[in-house]
């Protein structure tokens, strides 16, 4: 899985919650939880989705990195992990 499918497959995440991603540029840079995407409910079903669709199991640690909290950093995580795993 390449660098553009986990971001899509991420952004179907987002679409599905009702964000519309197409209105915003450069949307691997945004700061989902600044913007208010998700609240705090919404952080575990990310999570819960994350580790489900890629198979990956997301360390504590990694959810608090200031990477993570990107669209873009979520990525990275991913493939990070699932190249790890």
């Amino acid at each position: 899985m390449n660098k553009k499918q986990v971001e899509e497959k991420i952004l179907d995440f987002f679409r599905q919650k009702g964000i519309r991603i197409e209105e915003y540029s450069n949307v691997e840079k945004i700061r989902y939880l600044d913007q208010g995407w998700l609240d705090s409910f919404d952080l575990i079903d990310f999570i819960t989705y994350l580790e489900s669709e890629f198979e990956i199991e997301i360390p504590p640690e990694e959810l608090q990195k200031d990477e993570f909290r990107t669209i873009e950093g979520v990525v990275d995580t991913v493939l990070r992990l699932k190249n790890n795993h």
